[in-house]
């Protein structure tokens, strides 16, 4: 099983006698980084929720405390479900999530859910009163104003009844600053510098984890079997799933001694919100623009197979996702095809384009390329079926 190594770095929040009330989670690509290198926020949190999920653990995080989590905006406002314990998780909403009238709807669904947030580098003014009142915690910068400014800030917050964080804190005058104020928690290096925790993580096949999705999305009443046969494909998703399982906070006390229990116990919308997880956590600018490109052309081959009455059209789907899997590895298509469990014929349908498999694989991307399409009724076909898989392909992506 191929592994790669993964990073968090914790920092923690202490209350007025410096015990430790809980920790932030931090985000890290290595364990020398001193800061976050943060290219894609979304990618960046859900590699910190995969991680303490299924790799690291948040148990050995946090102990029985809190997790503060950054959560940036495009992920609050399409909310795809994390399966962190509730009782255990802060999400903190940034200071540049742009607190409108979408922010507000979203986060009032997040608090129904059962979550508890946090306001980070937050400047209280009167139109912000709305997500005041939703906010359980408030992180006030002590860098970032006036000794003068930061306790008009605390004397506005106190009506709200939110606990408030002073942040940032580098020396002991600030921290007594701070106390004197009666503030709740405290959060610096005046306490601790991040500490970088590592651990392995078991790698997963981006295609595994695209036919997993698709088969989520598109089948109302999917079978156990079907799932566990597109699971056990991967050893390193296996690994993954049977690790959060094996994690506390599922409260699990059965063994588990098969992927299909393990599938059971999960559940579908669990799985799909973790394979969201997985996915996102792969995913940077360029790979978004791949993503799609790739389900376009699976999405594009089955709706064509469909059109025309083929049997199995999910058979057309995979071949048209497995024929750009070569762009994603970065290795020659016949390579990477013979270490996947697939059929002769199908990976010759694939590479060589025989068969009706083949044949279709070809129409497609002729159309893709703007090649001319001889046949009148082959063009309608595809073009009807374009359209409907750039919409498919669009309502995926912003699902996950």
């Amino acid at each position: 099983m191929n592994t790669r190594n993964v990073v968090i770095a914790r920092q923690p929040i202490v209350d007025n006698s410096l015990a430790t009330f809980a920790y932030e989670l931090l985000y890290r690509r290595e364990v020398t980084e001193l800061e976050a290198n943060v290219i894609d926020p979304v990618g960046a949190t859900a590699q910190v929720v995969s991680s303490c999920l299924m790799d690291i653990g948040l148990h050995n995080l946090i102990g029985s405390g809190k997790a503060f989590i950054n959560f940036p905006r495009s992920y609050l406002v399409n909310p795809s479900g994390v399966p962190l314990p509730r009782e255990h998780t802060v999400i903190e909403v940034l200071e540049g999530a742009g607190f409108d009238a979408v922010l507000l709807a979203a986060l009032r669904r997040w608090v129904k859910a059962g979550f508890v947030l946090a306001l980070d580098d937050f400047v209280f003014e009167p139109k912000l009163t709305p997500f005041v009142e939703l906010a359980t915690y408030v992180k006030l910068d002590i860098q970032a104003m006036s000794q003068e400014a930061f306790c008009e800030q605390v004397e506005m917050l106190k009506p709200f009844g939110v606990k408030i964080i002073a942040e940032k804190i580098e020396t002991w005058e600030e921290f007594h600053f701070a106390r004197v104020l009666d503030i709740d928690f405290y959060q610096g290096y005046f306490f601790e510098r991040p500490e970088s925790v590592s651990g392995k993580a078991s790698k997963v096949n981006h295609m595994t984890l695209l036919q997993l999705m698709a088969s989520l999305l598109r089948a109302d009443d999917i079978s156990v079997v079907e799932l566990e046969k597109i699971v056990c494909q991967d050893v390193g998703l296996v690994h993954k799933l049977l690790r959060y399982l094996n994690s506390p906070i599922t409260g699990l006390v059965a063994a588990v001694d098969s992927v299909r229990l393990a599938i059971m116990l999960i559940g579908v919308e669990r799985l799909k919100s973790l394979t969201n997880l997985l996915l996102m956590s792969e995913m940077t600018s360029d790979r978004e623009v791949l993503l799609e490109q790739i389900l376009v052309r699976a999405k594009h081959a089955e709706l064509f197979a469909k059109a025309r009455g083929y049997a199995s059209e999910d058979r057309y789907f995979l071949a048209g996702m497995l024929s750009m899997i070569d762009v994603v590895m970065g290795a020659n298509l016949d390579e990477v095809l013979a270490e996947l469990p697939l059929p002769n014929d199908f990976i010759d349908a694939i590479i060589g384009r025989t068969g009706r498999v083949g044949q279709v694989l070809d129409l497609v991307e002729d159309y893709e390329k703007h090649r001319v399409i001889s046949n009148v009724n082959d063009s309608e076909t595809l073009t009807v079926a374009y359209v409907d898989a750039v919409k498919w392909a669009r309502e995926f992506t912003q699902s996950i």
